[in-house]
């Protein structure tokens, strides 16, 4: 193995619930009466993507304008309540100590904003250092979203690897088919919030992946 890629932010931290209350807050933040319980997130989150979610559950009944308002509440809040503090997920910390020690590349390969990584770098900045990687990724470096390649087949191209010499490790199944459409051998290492049905190389901790290396 010449690289190890941490798919999406769910994979280094559990964030969901988080992220759950920041969008409740905003919707208050702009006098609406929705509310996201944590079923309804679950079934959310089967979709990748903050803003495609706001969209599907407005069906198109509300501006694109006020869309992107919520959401960017919905940032600000989620960077308030990460200031509170965050942990990685275990195993996630000793994976990134072992690769940088046997000089195995590392990419965090997202699709989500550049803010919203910018916020989960500062806030795991005590326990991982997110900017010594290899490669970052944002929606910015695709035309296509997770659950498409893109990012995938990008991320090796600028890793300077092949799909055979890349693991990945992803948070939910839409996000493991990404990276299983490049041909990168994918763990599924699920989040709180997400949903499963195939368990396709499942693990319940990084232990295997770690004693691997």
């Amino acid at each position: 193995m010449k690289a190890l890629c941490f798919g999406s932010i769910g994979v280094v931290a559990e964030t969901s619930e988080l992220q759950r209350q920041a969008y409740n807050m905003a919707f208050q933040d702009h006098g609406l009466d929705w509310y996201w319980s944590i079923g309804n997130y679950c079934e959310m989150l089967r979709s990748p993507g903050g803003v495609r979610r706001l969209k599907a559950f407005t069906k198109g009944k509300v501006s694109d304008e006020l869309l992107m308002a919520i959401h960017q509440s919905k940032q600000d809040r989620f960077e308030e309540l990460l200031a509170q503090g965050v942990m990685p997920r275990a195993g996630i910390a000793d994976c990134v100590a072992r690769c940088q020690d046997r000089g195995i590349k590392l990419g965090f390969i997202t699709t989500t904003t550049k803010r919203t990584l910018d916020i989960l770098t500062e806030a795991l900045a005590p326990h991982i250092d997110i900017t010594s990687f290899d490669l970052l990724t944002t929606k910015a470096d695709v035309i296509a979203e997770k659950p498409s390649s893109e990012v995938y087949q990008v991320a090796l191209s600028r890793l300077g690897v092949a799909a055979g010499d890349c693991i990945a490790i992803e948070d939910s199944e839409p996000n493991q088919e990404a990276a299983l459409k490049a041909d990168v051998f994918c763990y599924l290492y699920a989040g709180d919030y997400a949903t499963t049905r195939h368990n396709l190389n499942a693990v319940r901790n990084l232990d295997l992946i770690i004693e691997s290396m």
